[in-house]
C-alpha cells in the first residue's frame, strides 16, 4: 500500500507541473524608479531609462524611457535632456512633438551638451525639427558653442556660416579657420573643406602640401570626398 500512496503522489506532482506548464507565467518583476533617481541623482534615472529603451530585463517602452529621460533632465542631466528630445522627435512608441524636442535639446545645450548645441544650430539654420522659421542669429551662436565645447560637426558648421554668409558677410579667412578648428577634432568633413580651401581658394596662398594632408586625413577619417580630392590633387601634381 504504501508504494501505491507513494506512486498516486508522484502522478498527482507531476500532474499538477503539467497543468502549470500550460498556464501563462507571471512576469518577472519590472525594475521600479530607483530611489536615487529622487535625490539628485538623475544618472540612475539615465540608466534605467536606457535599459526600457533596449528591452534590457525590462519590457521595451519608449514611454517609460522618456519618463525617466525627463526626469533626469529637470535635474540637469545634459545627456537626459538630449535623449529625451531624440524619443520625443522620433514619434516611436510616444507621440511626435519637434518643438517640445527642440525646447529639450535646448535645455541639454544649456547644460554643455555639444551634440545638442549643433543639433539645435542645424534646426535654425534649416527651419525645420521644431524650429519655426530660419534664425541664422541662433544657428551661429549654437554652433559656436559646439565648436568651443568640442564638437567638430559643430565647428564645420560654423565655417559653413562664413563660407556661404548665413546671416552675415562671407568671411573664407574665418571659414578656414573654423574648417581647421574641425578637422583637429576629427571631423572628416572639416578636413576636405579645409583642404579645398588650401588648394582652390585666391584668398590664401596655395599650399597643395597643407591641402594634400588635409585630405589624407580626412580621408583615413571616413569622407569619401576628401579621398577623391587627395587622389585628384596628387594626379595634378603628377601630370
Amino acid at each position: 500500500m504504501r508504494t501505491s500512496v507513494v506512486g498516486i503522489g508522484m502522478l498527482g506532482w507531476l500532474a499538477a507541473c503539467a497543468a502549470r506548464a500550460g498556464e501563462p507565467q507571471p512576469s518577472p518583476p519590472q525594475p521600479t524608479r530607483p530611489a536615487a533617481c529622487g535625490q539628485g541623482k538623475g544618472s540612475s534615472c539615465v540608466e534605467l531609462a536606457r535599459r526600457y529603451e533596449r528591452g534590457d530585463g525590462v519590457e521595451r517602452s519608449a514611454a517609460r524611457a522618456l519618463e525617466l529621460y525627463l526626469d533626469a533632465c529637470q535635474q540637469d542631466v545634459a545627456r537626459a535632456c538630449r535623449a529625451a528630445a531624440d524619443i520625443t522627435t522620433s514619434g516611436e512608441g510616444v507621440a511626435m512633438d519637434e518643438v517640445r524636442g527642440l525646447a529639450l535639446r535646448e535645455r541639454a545645450c544649456q547644460l554643455d551638451d555639444a551634440i545638442a548645441c549643433n543639433t539645435v544650430g542645424v534646426a535654425y539654420s534649416e527651419g525645420k525639427d521644431g524650429a519655426a522659421a530660419v534664425d541664422h542669429s541662433r544657428a551661429r551662436a549654437h554652433y559656436e558653442k559646439a565648436c568651443k565645447l568640442g564638437n567638430g560637426v559643430g565647428c564645420f558648421n560654423l565655417g559653413n556660416v562664413f563660407r556661404i554668409g548665413e546671416g552675415t558677410a562671407i568671411d573664407l579667412r574665418r571659414a578656414l579657420g573654423e574648417f581647421q578648428r574641425g578637422c583637429d577634432l576629427e571631423a572628416a568633413i572639416a578636413c576636405t573643406e579645409a583642404g579645398i580651401i588650401y588648394w582652390q581658394s585666391d584668398v590664401v596662398d596655395p599650399d597643395l602640401d597643407r591641402a594634400a594632408a588635409l585630405f589624407d586625413k580626412g580621408c583615413r577619417l571616413g569622407s569619401p570626398v576628401a579621398c577623391k580630392n587627395g587622389d585628384r590633387l596628387r594626379d595634378a601634381r603628377n601630370p
